[in-house]
């Protein structure tokens, strides 16, 4: 064994001994014993007691449930840390729950306090300096000192804060755009933007230029939009990507940061929300030798990750995969993926035409925009290949004659499509404050005749029962879930199997909505509104949100 091996063995036995020692101590003490840091700990209760407070006197508060704060102390026997903690309690109204902890594990928790504000006070502290110290009025010296500027530590403390709290936060972007003479930091988190941080004009340009060095784009290019990358590495070896777009606005630059942590993005198809029929016929087709099989809906509704779930699937050695994407969002290991670059006239078009030469058994392509890609994509699939790829369309019934109209042959379409699938994002009711939601009775039925209107078969598929109670849940809001009520997201979904009475419908009337809607209702389709209104059923997800991403009403008022 190394040395540095024996020195980790020996550190981690110190610790177990340390932890059996201090849980007995507990014990003893009749106080609970807390072996290791919480995650997530909200940022406003730490305010509850300061940060010079709670290192003097070795007592952090870490959570706050139904008037009780539990708070973490290395010395609980501190009569001078006690009193301060009645006088805490008081003030704030609650009881004090005491837990003992080592010093690592407060140390953790202390972690939680260099935040945003700190870095922020640190930025601008420093950025004043720099400037003061600029005597050389030139542009040359000026420029120079710029670039200082931005690589300083300060500046990139902040960067760094900004993106941990993001990640801590589970955004999936990164908003940083110039407002009213400032500059506001929005987080994306289960597809709500909400303000996270407000900061002079100064750094804001400072903490935009840091960005674009780190995603190697041109820092005094700021007419034009520019995309770059970089990756992030954070706590524990966690490293994620983060793609980078700035875009000219009026009053300067604004930047969006895309978090794409393969981690956070669960290729689990039932975890993804693939449930009943809906997954039993994409299992099935997503096997099939050849074919065509589309993922549909808007921008940030989930298509592409549905897409990696089914090529995880099919990730064997025996498989030649192949994506054409833009942009490759996660690398997935025994993949070629392969991004396209339009400004080199590296389109989906041409890229797919150099994929068929590369003898692949599974192509992706990211999006079919026009026509001479979907013919390609056709002519893939009639040729031997299974071909999946996105269509920007409202739902799944309207992609057929979208396709049609794009110019696409109907008998060539009717020979290759095998699924057209549809899905939105909703979030999913925080598993640690859900309760039940009050109905009114014009509520109660409206979504009875919704509920009635789902086959009893597709019913018991999730686990329910066709005859019973009509209950529904929402989130109360607590720590966990930042009060909104909601952590996470499931998708919901509709899929039309492409069976022989389908394909005479795009052979013969051109996909003509009307139709391929009635067919798909007698295969036994489910629309996304009746797959959320079943994981609403499930607990999963409220029909407020349901309601949010499919059309027309299943909340009314009684007025």
């Amino acid at each position: 064994m190394s040395e540095a091996s024996s020195k980790e063995t020996d550190n981690a036995h110190s610790e177990a001994l340390d932890a059996t020692t201090l849980a007995a101590k507990a014990e003893t003490l009749g106080m609970p014993f807390l072996a290791e840091a919480p995650k997530g700990i909200d940022k406003n209760l730490l305010s509850v007691i300061p940060e010079d407070t709670a290192k003097r006197y070795g007592t952090i508060p870490f959570r706050k449930e139904k008037g009780v704060l539990s708070v973490a102390m290395t010395n609980p026997q501190d009569f001078e840390a006690l009193n301060v903690l009645r006088f805490i309690a008081e003030k704030e109204q609650v009881s004090i729950e005491v837990y003992l902890v080592s010093e690592k594990v407060f140390s953790n928790i202390a972690k939680y306090y260099t935040g945003t504000d700190m870095a922020l006070k640190e930025a601008i502290f420093s950025l004043k300096k720099e400037s003061e110290e600029i005597t050389d009025p030139s542009e040359e010296k000026k420029k120079n000192k710029d670039a200082e500027i931005f690589q300083d530590a300060p500046i990139a403390k902040l960067v760094e804060v900004i993106v941990k709290h993001a990640l801590d936060g589970r955004a999936s972007d990164i908003h940083i755009e110039p407002i009213e003479g400032s500059f506001r930091v929005r987080f994306r988190v289960d597809g709500i933007l909400r303000s996270q941080l407000v900061f002079p004009l100064e750094i804001g340009r400072a903490v935009i230029s840091r960005i674009k060095i780190l995603a190697n784009l041109k820092i005094d290019e700021k007419r034009k939009p520019q995309d770059g990358r970089f990756r992030f590495e954070g706590e524990a070896g966690h490293a994620v990507d983060l793609r980078v777009s700035s875009l000219p606005v009026i009053d300067g630059e604004k930047i969006v940061m895309r978090v794409l942590d393969k981690t956070s993005n669960s290729t689990d198809i039932e975890k993804l929300g693939l449930w009943g029929r809906n997954r039993v016929v994409l299992e099935k087709r997503i096997r099939e030798p050849f074919g065509i099989i589309l993922m549909t809906g808007p921008t940030g509704s989930g298509k592409t990750t549905t897409l990696y779930a089914f090529l995880e699937i099919l990730n064997k050695e025996e498989r030649n995969i192949v994506t054409l994407e833009d942009p490759v969002e996660y690398y997935v290991e025994g993949i070629n993926q392969s991004q396209i670059k339009p400004e080199i006239g590296y389109t989906f078009a041409s890229g797919l035409r150099s994929i068929l030469r590369q003898d692949p058994n599974v192509i992706m392509v990211g999006e079919i925009r026009d026509a001479e890609t979907a013919e390609l994509a056709i002519h893939a699939a009639l040729t031997g290949h299974l071909v999946f790829s996105t269509l920007h369309t409202n739902d799944a019934v309207g992609t057929i004659p979208r396709l049609v109209d794009m110019g696409v042959e109907s008998f060539l379409l009717a020979s290759s499509l095998q699924v057209v699938a549809a899905q939105r994002l909703v979030r999913r009711i925080c598993e640690k404050c859900r309760e039940e939601a009050s109905l009114t009775e014009l509520q109660k039925k409206r979504i009875q005749g919704l509920f009635d209107s789902i086959a009893p078969k597709e019913v018991e598929a999730y686990g329910l029962d066709p005859k019973q109670k009509i209950i529904f849940y929402q989130g109360k809001g607590c720590n966990q879930c930042n009060e909104s009520g909601y952590r996470g997201r499931v998708a919901i979904y509709e899929v039309i199997e492409v069976d022989e009475e389908m394909r005479a419908i795009i052979t013969d009337q051109k996909g003509n909505e009307g139709e391929v809607q009635k067919a798909a209702i007698r295969q036994g389709m489910s629309s996304m509104k009746q797959d959320g209104i079943l994981k609403a059923l499930k607990g999963l997800t409220t029909l407020s949100e349901v309601e949010r991403v499919t059309e027309g009403k299943i909340l009314v008022d009684e007025a």
